[in-house]
């Protein structure tokens, strides 16, 4: 050991570096920092101090007094040395208040929390919380990740109250990123009845949020958010499909009267939506919202449409919307068009679809389903994709691919997902971290629990980042497919969202070791409404972490 020290300490500072940058920073801090004066200076330099990243440290149950120990080490050792040059700090927010009164950080100017509970916000962002007092006027940048479900109307109420006090504490604030646990949709607007001062700032320019419905959308740009130049919006559905069919000309007519103000638009230059539930509005309520942003230079969009009797296609897209807007120069696209009779007069194809972007400057790719009763289904989407989820793909999905992409959506009701589609799947999406399965047809071309072929060994298909898997919504044979290592390897999976019926059928009460592998990881899992808490002993063994 000391040999290697030596080899090391005779390096030049400029190599160590080099060196060192493959490492993660903290890593670096940690290990080098009190080894001796030489290797002391090289960890402190602005390299690895500048950006720090704590969410390496896990908080895990089984580790609580070795994690407290390295925390303890960092905050009383590491951090005092280092503060003043450090700019940017990544966090989970159970760890930021020992961490904030570790030191004075006098030159940090952007905050990453991530897996922040609702219980713990109140001491965080409340008007006389020692982080907003110490920071209001020195953070420029700031993210937010909320872990909790928002599924009842008090967590929905401190959600708006956590927002609000963000908006209007934080008076530096000039970047925003407010990001909910998107598992679950929120009851109602988030905006609705509130005064106009609420989610107010003068000092905003790039705000990411996740919110209900589109009308939260537009009462973001009614002059509240006096400096927004990006605007990202993140939303369950455009209106809620419900009370569309119930009551239609009422949803419209409380959102006309939302007075969107033109200077607000006249400086926003970046617009992003993305909404989850497919909609009838979008001729109706997004086209003529959108032609509104005349200065607009780049335009994203990614949602599902219904209600039309065409696909929507690069030369609909033109006329309505992009030849308004002189500026563009960016469009990235992800859009679903569904439920389109077939009326036996020309039915463009994919290639006819595809071409339409092309024509235009915007490549892109498109696959058509032909469901029962003459229906179908377009979907037409950028390539290369730079958008992080990719929502609903179905089995005519042609592959490709989607480096950017970590959430994917599954949704097919009318044919099987094979395992060999799930092989494409898996290079198409390299770096897939979440995955969303909704199909009830159950496979035809299931495979043997037992392996006796080489070619069957070779064709496990691994997901090498897969971390949270989502099958609550899908035949059995999907778990089977997933949780079996015969099919699918799953090195990193720590979230498991299944019917408990189905778990216990593919492990076979929890005692079936070709399932074992892809469960051992598991830290949380999440079981439809109905099943009965009690858990067998099996169960528990079978699940080590939970």
């Amino acid at each position: 050991m000391n040999n290697s020290i030596v080899r090391i300490v005779d390096l030049p500072d400029e190599i160590l570096v080099t060196i060192l940058k493959k490492l993660h920073h903290f890593d670096v801090l940690y290990s080098l920092v009190g080894v001796n004066k030489k290797l002391d200076n090289v960890a402190c330099d602005v390299t690895f101090t500048r950006s720090i990243d704590l969410t390496t440290i896990s908080l895990d149950k089984a580790d609580d007094s070795r994690i407290n120990a390295i925390l303890d080490r960092f905050c009383i050792e590491i951090l005092p040395r280092i503060q003043k040059r450090m700019e940017c700090l990544t966090i989970q927010a159970c760890f930021l208040q020992r961490v904030y009164h570790a030191s004075d950080y006098l030159n940090l100017r952007s905050i990453t929390i991530v897996n922040l509970e609702l219980k713990m916000a109140p001491d965080i962002f409340f008007k006389k919380s020692s982080f907003i007092h110490g920071f209001k006027d020195q953070i420029k940048h700031l993210s937010v990740k909320i872990s909790d479900e928002i599924r009842n109307e008090l967590r929905l109420k401190l959600l708006t109250d956590i927002y609000n006090c963000i908006f209007a504490l934080v008076s530096s604030l000039k970047y925003l990123d407010l990001g909910v646990n998107d598992n679950y949709f929120f009851r109602r607007s988030l905006l609705s009845g509130l005064s106009s001062t609420t989610f107010s700032s003068s000092s905003i320019v790039h705000l990411n949020i996740k919110m209900n419905n589109f009308d939260d959308c537009r009462y973001l740009l009614d002059g509240r958010l006096t400096q927004l130049h990006t605007f990202i919006a993140n939303l369950d559905y455009i209106y809620d499909p419900v009370l569309m069919r119930v009551n239609p000309s009422k949803i419209r007519k409380i959102s006309s009267n939302i007075k969107i103000n033109t200077s607000t638009l006249l400086k926003l230059k970046c617009f992003s939506l993305y909404v989850y539930l497919p909609t009838t509005e979008f001729d109706n309520e997004v086209v003529p919202f959108l032609c509104r942003m005349s200065h607009l230079e780049k335009l994203t969009l990614s949602l599902g449409v219904r209600g039309r009797t065409s696909f929507i296609d690069g030369t609909h897209l033109d006329n309505c919307i992009l030849s308004r807007l002189p500026h563009l120069h960016a469009f990235v696209f992800d859009i679903i068009t569904d439920f389109v009779r077939s009326t036996g007069h020309f039915e463009p194809s994919a290639d006819h679809i595809r071409r339409t972007f092309i024509q235009r400057g915007h490549h892109a790719d498109c696959y058509i389903d032909y469901h029962h009763s003459n229906m179908r289904r377009c979907h037409v989407y950028s390539v290369p994709l730079n958008m992080e989820c990719m929502r609903h793909i179905s089995h005519g999905f042609p592959g490709g691919t989607f480096i950017n992409v970590r959430i994917l959506s599954m949704l097919d009701d009318s044919h099987p997902f094979e395992h060999n589609f799930f092989a494409q799947i898996s290079r198409s999406f390299p770096l897939l971290s979440r995955l969303i399965l909704r199909n009830t047809t159950p496979q035809t071309e299931k495979r043997s629990h037992q392996l006796v072929k080489l070619e069957e060994i070779s064709s496990v298909i691994e997901y090498s980042h897969l971390i949270e898997l989502d099958c609550t919504h899908a035949h059995i044979d999907y778990v089977e497919q997933f949780l079996s290592n015969v099919n699918t390897c799953l090195p990193c999976l720590c979230k498991l969202h299944v019917q408990y019926e189905h778990l216990v059928s593919v492990t076979e009460n929890f005692t079936r070791n070709t399932t074992l592998m892809n469960c051992v990881k598991v830290k949380h899992i999440t079981f439809d409404d109905n099943v009965a808490t009690a858990r067998s002993k099996d169960f528990y063994l079978y699940f080590p972490l939970l």
